[in-house]
C-alpha cells in the first residue's frame, strides 16, 4: 500500500492543476485588493467587480499579481488587471465600478474673475467622485483666500487650476524686510519692486537703493538671507 498511495496522491495533484481557475475566486480577490487600496480614504466606497465572460476558461494558476490597468485610476469606472505569475500565463483586465460620496465646493453666488474667495462665497455640495472632475476642490482651505481666475455662475464647480494664490504683496507697497545674520535677525525696511504671492520671490529696494531680493511671507514680510 506504501507504493499505491503516492501514486494517488500524484494523480490528485495532476487533476487539480489541469482544473480551470475559479473566476469568483479571481473576482473576490480583486475585490478584497479595492478594498485594501481604498482603507485610508476619508470616503467610504461602493465597489463592484464586473462579471467574467462565461466563455473564458483560465488555465490553474497559483500566485496571482494584481495591479491598476496601465492608464487607469482608483476612482469611477475603471479596470484592474490580474496577471498569473505561477502555474499558467495569463493576463486579463477585470472592469470594477467604485463609488464614493465625497463633499465638494462650488459658487454660492455669480462670482467674478479676480475675487478672493471667502468663506461667503463657497458652498458644499455632495456627489460621486467618481463623476467629478479629478481637481475639483474638497477641502475649503483649497479655496479660501485664493484668488479666483475666471468668472464663475452660481452652483459652478470649483476647481484647483481656476484658482491662483492671493497677492500678499504689492509693487511699490512698503514692506519689513528681515536678514537673518549669525542667528540674529535684522530687520530694515524697503519698497518692493514686483507684486508676489505667498512664497514667490521679491525684490525690495532700500535706503541707498540697495536691492535685496527675498521670500514674500502671507503677513506681507520679506524674509531674507545674506
Amino acid at each position: 500500500m506504501r507504493f499505491i498511495f503516492p501514486a494517488l496522491i500524484a494523480i490528485s495533484s495532476a487533476c487539480a492543476l489541469a482544473a480551470p481557475q475559479n473566476n469568483d475566486t479571481l473576482r473576490r480577490e480583486v475585490e478584497g485588493w479595492v478594498q485594501q487600496q481604498l482603507s485610508t480614504s476619508a470616503a467610504p466606497a461602493t465597489i463592484t467587480v464586473g462579471e467574467f465572460d462565461s466563455r473564458l476558461r483560465l488555465a490553474a494558476c497559483a500566485r496571482r499579481d494584481i495591479q491598476l490597468a496601465p492608464g487607469a485610476r482608483l476612482i469611477g469606472n475603471t479596470h484592474v488587471r490580474v496577471r498569473c505569475v505561477e502555474g499558467a500565463s495569463w493576463a486579463i483586465n477585470l472592469p470594477v465600478q467604485i463609488n464614493q460620496n465625497v463633499s465638494y465646493y462650488v459658487a454660492a453666488r455669480p462670482l467674478p474673475a479676480g475675487q478672493v474667495l471667502s468663506a461667503a462665497d463657497i458652498q458644499l455640495q455632495q456627489g460621486n467622485l467618481g463623476q467629478l472632475p479629478g481637481s475639483i476642490v474638497l477641502d475649503p482651505s483649497q479655496a479660501l483666500g485664493r484668488t479666483l481666475g475666471t468668472a464663475l455662475a452660481s452652483g459652478a464647480l470649483l476647481r484647483a487650476e481656476m484658482l491662483r494664490a492671493a497677492i500678499v504683496i504689492r509693487q511699490g507697497q512698503r514692506v519689513k524686510l528681515t536678514v537673518r545674520m549669525n542667528g540674529i535677525d535684522v530687520s530694515n525696511e524697503g519698497a518692493a519692486l514686483n507684486n508676489a504671492t505667498e512664497g514667490q520671490l521679491v525684490r525690495v529696494r532700500l535706503l541707498g537703493n540697495q536691492i535685496v531680493q527675498g521670500t514674500a511671507m502671507a503677513d506681507g514680510s520679506v524674509n531674507a538671507t545674506p
